[in-house]
């Protein structure tokens, strides 16, 4: 029970789902549902097919999130740069090849999931996100450029669509345009609708009509995609004539479900047959890519409506796969959560995962009953509505953040945003991951390390280093370097001491000066002091540079191992001849012990054991 609680949820919250639960589920799975559908037919021409294939990608994923999800907010189905990274590696070909990238996309989510190798999203920073989400929602919103001047050409990168739209200026349809501007400007005002806050007043009655009105205008200002959708078809409608086209329409929509199957593994385009290692070889590193980055989206939606909760990211993962290869079957291309569609789930009061089947539900009786009257949908208005989901996706207050906590933060994140607009978002993925490879090898070869010298007078006088967390190969050889430089420096000086006479009580060696005894120059000891009180580990390359630290700096001193962890001190037992170990208590007997027999007679340290 308690595994099959842990892999279907559904199974532990199901126990209490009582009638005020399902009615807050029910409100919000209609409410993304009128957000989820004018956007999904929208998503599908932004990967370059009919719009019936957004709503296939939108019932599916929300069943099986409904059942198997951990976080009540997030709904499963098309998204912008899905939907982009989608049009990138199926362009030129048909939507087989899009469910095959569904689906061989979701077995490598499944199995990452499943191998617990959720840790690699790690190694993506937050800026190389922000980058590659900002260049991502550019590139979509640019790509919409055309359809909101109701032009038409090819074109697949960001470069190429500023081209076209500069070449092809000249063919802009006037009608699509003032209605594609107008559709913006009434998506951003009714937006805008949902943050305005009414006076609360002072007797009950109007509080009761305030709050009515507040929820009113939340409503419309949520559901604004459906509302501009709708009036712009019913504009559409009404101009309409059988010859003359005032108005780019989306078109006659393949009415109906579609009928569960497995996924193509081999397709026809044109007079050409594709087999599976020719389809998989024309989906190339997008079979990675895709993935990747819907988990990185998927856990980072998570984690941001966790509310604090322990988010069991494994689970996610899992889930986003299992989603993916059942949406295969039913002939959608790549899916997963939508910040937006989330964000209108909390706001709606979305109790569990349940609100996925009422949207689903929503989104199957659409396909069946409502496809013929997606006809007259203008697609100046599927670009308005498209441009409008995106925008806020571009970030430019962390520009700020880093500036003012992390500067070099700023590298991987424009290198991400520059390359992803000149190159494509995936190979500006690509490049940001690198870029931050680099500044983490530029880190680790440089760690924190705390040299001072000890001089109060009381104690021998000596070089105390101090390593903080892991060394390794990286760092081996400038850390040796800085520390043979360290040996050869002249900071320690010779010092003008008294005769000393040593007597020896037991194991505990005490120094007596008598008084009124010439004094006698003593060359001091070159003692090197690490202290290891916060050193986790060193790996093999350095610890035999340490190796040939130790021999260099016994030559005419020593080096002692202070607060050594167990781990630590068995590394170096496997490589060092007898190593000086100590703590921190021991360390000034060791250190007086030395230089009252050694430093006086031949600069040496001794090392006989405490």
């Amino acid at each position: 029970m308690l595994f099959s609680g842990r892999v279907f949820p559904i199974v532990r919250w199901s126990r209490s789902y009582d009638l005020r639960t399902s009615i807050g589920d029910l409100i919000a799975g209609i409410t993304i549902a009128l957000t989820l559908i004018p956007q999904s037919i929208a998503y599908a021409s932004l990967a370059g097919f009919e719009p019936q294939y957004g709503l296939y990608a939108s019932f599916a994923g929300g069943f099986v999130y409904a059942i198997m999800g951990t976080c009540p907010q997030i709904n499963i189905g098309p998204t912008a740069l899905l939907s982009l990274l989608t049009f990138t590696y199926t362009s030129g070909t048909n939507p087989d090849f899009a469910v095959l990238l569904c689906f061989i996309g979701g077995i490598v989510t499944l199995v990452a999931g499943i191998a617990q190798l959720g840790f690699l999203v790690d190694f993506v920073s937050l800026p190389v996100v922000s980058g590659f989400t900002s260049a991502a929602a550019i590139t979509i919103a640019s790509s919409q450029i055309k359809g909101l001047l109701g032009l038409k050409f090819n074109a697949e990168s960001f470069k190429a669509t500023w081209e076209g739209v500069v070449h092809h200026i000249g063919d802009t349809r006037m009608q699509d345009t003032l209605l594609g501007f107008a559709c913006c400007i009434v998506l951003m005002g009714m937006k805008a609708m949902k943050d305005i806050r009414l006076k609360e007043p002072e007797d009950d009655k109007g509080r009761r009509s305030a709050k009515i009105i507040q929820r009113s205008l939340w409503f419309v200002g949520v559901s604004r995609n459906a509302v501009v959708v709708v009036i712009a078809s019913v504009i559409a409608f009404l101009v309409y004539e059988d010859k003359n086209y005032p108005l780019m329409l989306t078109g006659s929509i393949t009415p109906g479900l579609p009928t569960p199957r497995l996924p193509p593994f081999s397709s026809t385009i044109g007079n050409t047959t594709a087999s599976a290692g020719q389809m998989l070889a024309h989906l190339g590193s997008g079979l990675m890519v895709v993935p990747i980055v819907g988990i990185i989206s998927n856990v980072a939606i998570a984690k941001a409506f966790s509310k604090g909760k322990t988010l069991d990211a494994t689970q996610e993962i899992v889930t986003l796969g299992v989603c993916n290869i059942i949406s295969a079957f039913f002939r959608s291309y790549p899916v997963n959560g939508s910040f937006t569609r989330s964000a209108v789930s909390d706001a709606s009061g979305v109790r569990t995962p349940a609100a996925g089947f009422y949207t689903g539900i929503i989104v199957l009786l659409t396909l069946a009953l409502l496809t013929p009257y997606f006809y007259f949908i203008p697609r100046a208005a599927l670009s308005a509505v498209i441009i409008c989901a995106v925008l806020h996706m571009v970030d430019i207050a962390i520009i700020k953040k880093l500036w003012a906590t992390s500067r070099l933060d700023l590298i991987p994140l424009i290198g991400t945003f520059v390359c992803g607009l000149a190159l494509g978002v995936e190979v500006g993925l690509v490049c940001g991951v690198g870029v931050d490879i680099l500044l983490l090898l530029y880190y680790h070869s440089r760690p924190p390390l705390e040299v001072e010298l000890v001089d109060d007078g009381i104690i021998i006088p000596h070089y105390a280093v101090r390593p903080i967390g892991g060394l390794h190969f990286a760092s081996a050889e400038r850390l040796r370097a800085r520390l043979v430089a360290l040996k050869h420096s002249k900071s320690l000086q010779p010092h003008i001491v008294d005769t000393i006479h040593v007597t020896s009580d037991g194991n505990e060696m005490r120094i007596t000066v008598p008084n009124g005894i010439s004094g006698t120059i003593v060359k001091p000891l070159k003692v090197l002091v690490i202290h290891c009180d916060a050193l986790s580990r060193m790996d093999y390359t350095f610890i035999e540079s340490m190796k040939m630290v130790v021999s260099d700096w016994s030559q005419e001193g020593c080096v002692i191992w202070c607060d050594v962890k167990p781990a630590v001190q068995e590394q170096l037992n496997t490589v060092l001849q007898q190593p000086l170990f100590c703590n921190l208590e021991q360390l000034s007997t060791i250190l007086t012990r030395n230089f009252a027999i050694d430093a006086h007679v031949n600069n040496t340290c001794s090392d006989t054991p405490l």
